[in-house]
């Protein structure tokens, strides 16, 4: 599947963020207007309740005036109470507005102040906690969907006359007394709020804070468009561009992306630092190259004329054999310096979070990466083994799990195999002790066999490393079986064996006695297509045997190759 470019792929981002970010726009500022509406619906009843309780209030403390004209010579009450004050104002208000308002309680006695489900609802929580003054909900009444707000009523002492004790004592209106007291709930306000302009101002305001929250999302959107396609693609685009030219061979190419960011800047500006150092070494080389051609020439021909200056002529070439090795040593240790920074820009690079979700920089950088770590090992491995014929290689021990080595070294050869699209394993059996051995030279052995087993397995392969212990193994000077250290823990007997395999071309059984010498290659028509330098098994074997260990192959052409590492699982320190 071909890779999305990175401006397409943040444009797909942007869209989905916009997308997102409307919709929580729109259901944070619908929930955010159904809250003030509420809001506004609970002080409009609160309001509604107590304009009604303040009439009902007033009919109750003027009852004592009414009274004086409300009965006819016979005795028969006919006046204007507050209940029937109270009802006639609410009716009168429902009349002229849309709202509904009510008198209910339980008993009542008007019929039509029998309490619906809510109101009934309402009346159970206030007789049961006279604390609560307010209860209200969003319902359907009548088909229409409303809100819907009672509050309690309170009596008073101006209530008592009508209401008080005792209990079924015959009021002044003809009606048995409830025998209630101070402060008892006597019944409920119950308002009823249509709800089409407070859900019309609702909308409207929904639409309004999603369109400009739209356009300035759309403005900020359209501004990181631009800063990305200024300050990333375009710089990385002619990283890349140079970067192809460098690998055509034109060593001299020099990046000034002075109008991007900072980190860009850097990158580039070591990319020029090791354009100009490769093209100094390569310059350097072909000159040492005509000097060497020219002086072998010369040696050739004094030997033909001169055969009794052939031991000064050895001598002379043992020095050059010194010089060409102290300057494998010194090239060797150059080139580590910018081979490491691009290494270490390429992996800042991958871990930017831009970077990371686009993959033509992903795979860029890991191809990078990749090809530099090759090259990083085989410098590496030129230095070591300058640093092995001069002597200078030593050994450095320490206790070791094998375990935590194979998860770094995963890690390592991830980018690479990933490059080729292959198939990596890696196994240490659950009984394998610690080792005491050169953590660093170990490491170096299973790179050094892995990249070759890398190197010659085709696309699509497989390579494998598996680490076991032959615990039955004995000391082969005496031929005794060692014993169990009780003090750290690990075996003192036996071997660790490493074992590398791949799926590749494979070695003829005549070159695999060779192919473990410096700077030789077997040269079939099946490998003669891979380059190298021929130095990664020869740095094995020398490093194995720095063990006291063993290197074996186990191949045939067309059918892989299993490289096998013996190492003793502890041995005596030597330098």
């Amino acid at each position: 599947m071909r890779a999305l470019k990175l401006r397409f792929m943040f444009l797909i981002l942007l869209t989905v963020l916009f997308i997102a970010a409307i919709i929580a726009n729109y259901f944070w500022t619908s929930y955010y207007e159904r809250e003030q509406m509420e809001n506004e619906l609970i002080e409009t009843g609160e309001v509604l309740s107590m304009q009604m309780d303040a009439v009902w209030s007033f009919m109750s403390m003027n009852q004592s005036q009414l009274e004086k004209i409300a009965f006819t010579d016979e005795g028969v009450y006919r006046g204007l109470h507050c209940a029937i004050a109270g009802r006639s104002i609410g009716l009168l208000f429902s009349q002229t507005s849309n709202y509904t308002t009510r008198f209910v309680n339980y008993n009542p006695r008007n019929p039509s102040d029998v309490p619906d489900a809510f109101e009934s609802a309402a009346l159970d929580v206030f007789l049961v906690d006279p604390t609560v003054k307010q209860y209200y909900e969003f319902s359907d009444f009548n088909g229409v969907e409303v809100f819907r707000y009672s509050a309690p009523m309170e009596i008073e002492e101006t209530c008592l006359t009508c209401h008080g004790t005792p209990a079924g004592e015959i009021d002044v209106v003809g009606f048995p007394k409830e025998g209630w007291s101070l402060g008892d709930v006597g019944g409920a306000i119950s308002i009823v709020i249509p709800l089409d302009v407070y859900k019309m101002s609702e909308q409207t305001t929904v639409l309004y804070n999603i369109v400009f929250f739209g356009v300035l999302l759309l403005l900020f959107s359209i501004c990181v468009w631009f800063a990305l396609h200024y300050l990333v693609t375009n710089p990385l685009k002619k990283i890349q561009g140079s970067i192809h030219q460098s690998s055509a061979g034109e060593l001299d190419i020099q990046l000034s992306p002075s109008e991007t960011s900072r980190e860009i800047r850097d990158f580039a500006n070591e990319l020029n630092g090791m354009s100009v150092k490769l093209a100094e070494v390569y310059n350097n080389l072909e000159l040492q190259v005509a000097d060497r051609t020219a002086q072998l020439t010369e040696a050739n021909d004094l030997l033909v004329q001169q055969r009794a200056q052939l031991e000064r002529m050895n001598a002379d070439l043992a020095g050059q054999s010194r010089y060409k090795s102290d300057f494998l040593a010194m090239m060797s240790h150059e080139l580590r310096t910018p081979l490491t920074s691009i290494i270490a820009f390429t992996s800042l690079l991958k871990k930017d979070t831009v970077n990371r979700n686009n993959p033509d920089v992903a795979e860029i950088s890991s191809e990078i990466e990749s090809n530099s770590n090759v090259l990083l090992t085989i410098v590496n491995d030129i230095l070591d083994i300058s640093r092995i014929e001069a002597g200078k290689a030593e050994l450095n021990y320490e206790l070791l799990d094998l375990g935590d080595m194979i998860a770094n070294l995963k890690d390592f050869m991830q980018p690479i195999v990933d490059q080729k699209n292959m198939q990596h394993s890696y196994k240490v059996n659950g009984n394998v002790p610690l080792v005491y051995v050169d953590g660093d030279k170990l490491q170096h052995i299973l790179i050094n066999l892995l990249l070759n087993a890398i190197k010659f397995t085709p696309e699509g392969g497989q390579v494998s490393l598996k680490i076991s212990y032959d615990e039955s193994a004995t000391d082969v000077a005496s031929n005794e079986r060692k014993v169990v250290s009780a003090e750290d823990g690990m075996h003192d007997n036996g071997w660790i064996l490493l074992q590398v395999s791949d799926t590749g071309i494979g070695i003829d059984e005549e070159d695999q006695t060779s192919i473990f010498e410096r700077f030789r290659q077997v040269d079939s028509s099946a490998a003669r297509g891979y380059s190298g330098t021929g130095l990664g098994l020869a740095l094995v074997k020398e490093y194995v045997e720095m063990h006291k260990g063993s290197v074996s192959v186990r191949s045939a052409l067309g059918e892989g190759s299993t490289f096998t590492v013996r190492i003793p699982v502890r041995q005596e320190k030597t330098q």
